[in-house]
């Protein structure tokens, strides 16, 4: 577990520094009509460096007879759990691209509640419909930031 745990933070933490320079090349700081376009990123990398920093200096301060230290990174019985996270979520990426961010959304919101979360059909279905027109009116209306809208998006009313 400590090498993976290295591993990871190592990686981690490049992700950090490849996003942490982009966000300067973007413009991070504060522009006369607000924050410039690698503001956010610039912060959620250094956040995300800061805390694969700290991962990292466990990870290496980890005592490697110890009992964590020899257990595997992922056992077979968490290993499902983390795939019935993951593959739908490739799944949603790979379909955002045909039928466009808002219906996949409201797709992979009203399956995962279902399924996952066990909740009812009311609940998956009333979420699943609302988070979209809250991304629309959010992403679209308010910030002004177009979504793929896939193969439908000639048909949409806005």
């Amino acid at each position: 577990m400590k090498k993976a745990e290295i591993i990871c933070a190592l990686a981690l933490l490049t992700f950090a520094g490849i996003g942490t320079v982009e966000a300067v090349r973007l413009g991070f700081g504060w522009g006369p009509s607000g924050p410039r376009a690698g503001f956010f990123p610039f912060w959620l990398s250094l956040i995300l460096g800061a805390c694969s920093v700290v991962i990292l200096a466990k990870a290496i301060r980890m005592d490697p007879a110890g009992e964590t230290a020899r257990k595997p990174f992922v056992s077979k019985k968490s290993l499902r759990p983390v795939m019935a996270v993951f593959l739908p979520m490739v799944g949603a990426v790979v379909l955002i691209e045909v039928t466009g961010f808002y219906l996949t959304s409201a797709l992979y919101l009203a399956f995962f509640m279902r399924w996952m979360g066990r909740h009812s059909w009311v609940g998956s279905l009333a979420a699943s419909l609302l988070f979209p027109v809250a991304a629309f009116l959010i992403l679209e209306r308010w910030f002004l930031i177009p979504m793929p809208k896939g193969m439908f998006g000639e048909y949409l009313p806005f």
